[in-house]
């Protein structure tokens, strides 16, 4: 950290650029269908060859960083061997990575998977890149630094956007004070959709109309951060890689992510590294935390 008291962008740009080569070794698995064998782990999860080839890319980038500030740093990974994590929780600082987060929407062939490298110091996440090998695009944040989308265009520092949303009147017309655009929920394809018709309805109360897009990985958490959504609910299990990244991006650019009883997320001071339900927002979590299935808070 430059300065002593914050990052720079060098420093993020460093981060990205080890993201990016591990979505190049991604996408060579994603072009050769010789390789897109299917095993799976101890925890029912998929495991691919993609999934071991960006681990090993990451680990070895991450070793060589090239920064005296960022170097020397154990990394948590969700490919990595058991023994590698032994005294994980008394580390200072760590990497807390997915090298490849959505791996069951790389195996349906969408695009929507990503690389998440997310760094932690004590137990909170403070620097996170969230970068998209299909699409090239990238979320980067650090503490004390905002947050940007990363694209062909550049860097782009991204928002959060408030509730409610005016209407746009048309050309000549005035929108009526109480004309709202409907909030937008980006939710998950395959976990908790009970629950999450339970929030949906609850949400439409609160708010009113509501629209919803399904999509892949850390992603959803980004859309809130880009202002592209207003919240992300999550139903179902996450472990710390999936969330850490985003949840730099997301805070750095406004928001919030929180529990379903409404605590930040904290990162590498427990037994387990599986995470509860949580709730993506850009603005008045309380009212959205208000909408919250009654057998979520537990």
């Amino acid at each position: 950290m430059g300065d002593g008291t914050g990052f720079t962008r060098e420093q993020l740009a460093r981060v990205l650029a080890v993201a990016e080569e591990a979505g190049r070794r991604i996408m060579a698995v994603y072009a050769d269908e010789s390789r897109w064998a299917v095993e799976t782990k101890a925890d029912d999860s998929p495991l691919t060859a993609a999934d071991l080839a960006a681990h090993e890319a990451i680990k070895a980038a991450l070793e060589a960083v090239g920064d005296p500030a960022l170097a020397g740093i154990p990394v948590l990974s969700e490919e990595s061997a058991p023994a590698e994590l032994a005294g994980r929780r008394s580390w200072p600082r760590c990497w807390v990575v997915d090298p490849l987060d959505g791996t069951r929407e790389f195996i349906a062939r969408n695009g929507e998977f990503s690389v998440n490298i997310a760094l932690v110091q004590g137990d909170e996440a403070v620097l996170g890149v969230v970068h998209g090998p299909a699409s090239g695009v990238s979320y980067v944040a650090a503490r004390g630094l905002g947050a940007f989308k990363v694209s062909a265009g550049g860097w782009q520092a991204i928002r959060v956007r408030a509730l409610p949303h005016p209407a746009l009147p048309g050309l000549g017309e005035t929108a009526s004070p109480a004309a709202v655009v409907p909030v937008r929920l980006t939710v998950s394809r395959r976990h908790g959709l009970e629950r999450l018709a339970a929030f949906e309805q609850a949400v439409a109360g609160a708010f009113g109309p509501v629209t919803s897009v399904a999509a892949g990985s850390a992603f959803k958490t980004c859309a809130v951060a880009e202002g592209l959504a207003d919240c992300y609910p999550r139903f179902g299990p996450t472990s710390e890689w999936d969330t850490a990244a985003a949840q730099v991006v997301l805070e750095e650019a406004g928001g919030w992510l929180l529990s379903a009883t409404g605590e930040p997320f904290c990162y590498n001071r427990r037994d387990s590294l599986l995470n509860g339900d949580f709730l993506a927002v850009g603005s008045q979590p309380a009212r959205w935390l208000a909408c919250w299935p009654e057998d979520g808070r537990a």
